[in-house]
């Protein structure tokens, strides 16, 4: 996260801090701060500039996210990375992936 992300993520938390508690009202309290913050960065202003951004915009975009927003996005997150057995043994991916014997 670049300085200037970080300025105005602390400039903005307690709206941050207010939808989180928001989450936790309704149970969704896997939901961290950070996780709202990089679904923001990540997902809504990815082709914006930090300087281009205004105070009503970016508050206006945290109190519209929903916890599904951020589920759905961080399942598409893990099903791009690299590598989906990483925490397997050679042993494990052999059960899972090798061919059945009758």
């Amino acid at each position: 996260m670049s300085m200037q992300y970080e300025q105005l993520f602390e400039k903005i938390r307690p709206a941050i801090d207010s939808k989180i508690a928001e989450f936790k009202y309704f149970r969704y309290d896997a939901i961290t701060a950070e996780e709202l913050w990089r679904y923001c960065v990540e997902k809504k202003w990815r082709k914006k500039k930090v300087e281009q951004l205004r105070l009503y915009e970016v508050i206006a975009t945290i109190f519209s996210v929903s916890p599904s927003d951020i589920v759905s996005f961080n399942q598409v997150e893990f099903l791009q990375s690299d590598n989906w057995f990483e925490e397997l043994n050679t042993e494990e991916l052999q059960l899972l992936l090798g061919p059945v014997k009758t």
